[in-house]
């Protein structure tokens, strides 16, 4: 049987805003969370996204994860 739980997508771009937000760039996010800038530069641009990784950098910046979060989209059905 398929997997049927919605998947969800984080925000980068709502990320990006509160980093700029707190005049902090890519490699600033990256060391509050304790991860590397690649990582960080992965997720604003919509790869590499997992609740855990969404998790620490949305912490890192004071926020809920839930802020970052992109409801899925239903599928229709016939």
């Amino acid at each position: 049987m398929a997997n049927t739980q919605p998947r969800f997508e984080f925000d980068g771009v709502r990320m990006a805003e509160d980093m700029l937000l707190k005049g902090w760039l890519a490699p600033d996010l990256a060391r509050r969370a304790g991860v590397s800038d690649m990582t960080v530069y992965r997720f604003l641009s919509g790869q590499a996204q997992t609740s855990k990784m969404a998790i620490r950098l949305s912490t890192a910046l004071g926020q809920k994860v839930s802020r970052y979060l992109i409801a899925p989209k239903r599928m229709k059905v016939a």
